[in-house]
């Protein structure tokens, strides 16, 4: 009787054992599908901060490092190419070697509205240094440097959808840039006084798509820029083999651009992740008006694709890095660019 007794209170206790381990791996569970679910976020969130929006009075500041590298062999004229529909008809040709170097320091501000409404100010400052030498003339290679305030944007960010099961998260926002940086048009030698701006003003909106596929997260986007016209008002003057002529830039026509972007983000743990994504703008054509006279800027349309990889490091629970290397496609993309960003969250 005692044994059976013995037998049954063994049971007994094996069982209650048994249900508190149990309970225990379920709650490990509940904790790694959470962590799961803020690895998906991390791993966005590291690779492009357009994807995942802060939470409401969340603030983020973000420093950032890029370095941009192009080297072109182009067609060579000794005159403003902006003019070429008219008067670029006579001068001095060759066969031109440029090599451009970038370095660019950003901040950038962000503030959650709401849980799903987000606004950003980016604030660049650039340094340029570029190489010049012309093949087939007596010119001497030619150096140029130039630094300051780039293009200030200001950007906002909405989330009308969440992701489920079957349909992914939305995210849709729209930008504005401004042309704080130094204008091309304002340069007396294009070879002497470089640009840290575009020159004109631009509006973009855009759409992103996010899905998580244990264990991977799949995004992709599609926006569009309408870059505004740009009233110059300068006079250039060009020379030919006959001597030199003057003309009036009256105002100057940017093409818009559409941008596309695909890619996924891979978490190795709770902590690193990678991420690939393929990109490209093309630009239509670009139209001056000189005299009076509108006409399309030769060469002017332009497509730039690249291929990007990255990684993200989740330092704490505040602070990550990031560090991506872009390289370019096609002919009019930069040949790399080397990125690195550190956000922290407050």
């Amino acid at each position: 009787m005692n044994t059976t007794k013995y037998l049954l209170l063994c049971l007994l206790f094996s069982l209650i054992g048994f249900n508190s381990y149990s309970s225990e791996v379920e709650k490990a569970k509940e904790i790694l599908k959470k962590g799961k679910k803020e690895q998906y976020e991390e791993s966005l969130s590291q690779f492009d901060r357009g994807y995942i929006l802060l939470k409401k009075r969340q603030f983020e500041i973000e420093n950032s490092f890029s370095y941009v590298y192009y080297s072109a062999n182009q067609i060579y004229l000794s005159s403003f190419a902006i003019l070429d529909p008219i008067f670029l008809t006579l001068g001095e040709f060759g066969i031109e070697n440029a090599r451009r170097h970038i370095f660019q320091y950003g901040l950038t501000l962000r503030y959650g509205l709401t849980d799903y409404i987000q606004t950003e100010i980016n604030i660049p400052f650039i340094y340029r240094h570029e190489r010049y030498s012309v093949v087939g003339t007596n010119k001497e290679e030619s150096t140029a440097d130039d630094y300051g305030l780039g293009d200030i944007s200001l950007a906002l960010s909405v989330q009308p959808l969440k992701e489920t099961k079957s349909r992914p998260a939305l995210i849709v926002s729209l930008a504005f840039k401004t042309k704080t940086g130094k204008s091309p048009f304002d340069l007396d030698d294009p070879k002497e006084d470089l640009p840290t701006g575009s020159g004109y003003y631009a509006v973009k909106g855009g759409i992103n798509l996010i899905k998580s596929i244990d264990p991977v997260v799949i995004f992709g986007g599609l926006a569009y820029s309408y870059n505004m016209p740009e009233s110059v008002g300068k006079i250039y003057t060009v020379r030919t083999e006959s001597g030199t002529q003057s003309a009036r830039l009256d105002k100057f026509y940017p093409g818009d651009t559409v941008s596309l972007n695909l890619g996924f983000a891979y978490a190795l743990s709770y902590n690193f992740s990678l991420n690939f994504q393929f990109s490209q703008d093309y630009t239509f054509t670009s139209k001056s008006e000189v005299d009076g006279k509108k006409s399309d800027v030769n060469n002017s349309t332009m497509n730039s694709a690249m291929f990007k990889l990255g990684t993200g490091w989740a330092l704490s629970d505040r602070y990550s890095l990031n560090i991506a290397l872009s390289m370019g496609l096609t002919d009019d993309a930069p040949d790399y660019v080397l990125e690195f960003r550190l956000p922290v969250r407050f």
